[in-house]
């Protein structure tokens, strides 16, 4: 929408990318090798622990932004437009795949 909407598509690839690489310290492999939700997840889900990450590596703080803001986490706060189309992205493919997992 160029000057109308303006989108840093930087920011929006990098922040795609990186959204979910908290579920790193987030899940764990049970003994069946199935991704379970482990003893740190419990307490901190994936967008605390992968902002703290990012920062951690100096990732720009408009990117950590989508990376905190990109999960229900980020309803508590305004999102830039390009947080706005990554949380919107990800619930498109997070939602019938739970959906599907559940039947």
């Amino acid at each position: 929408y160029g000057a109308e909407l303006p989108v840093d598509m930087d920011v929006l690839i990098s922040g795609a990318i990186l959204a979910d690489v908290g579920k790193l310290l987030e899940y764990v492999l049970d003994e069946n090798d199935k991704a379970v939700q482990g003893s740190y997840g419990k307490y901190l889900r994936h967008p605390f622990s992968g902002v703290s990450l990012a920062e951690s590596c100096g990732v720009p703080p408009e990117v950590c932004h989508i990376i905190a803001a990109h999960a229900g986490e980020g309803n508590m706060v305004k999102r830039s437009t390009e947080a706005f189309i990554v949380h919107h992205a990800d619930f498109m493919t997070f939602l019938p795949f739970k959906q599907r997992s559940q039947a």
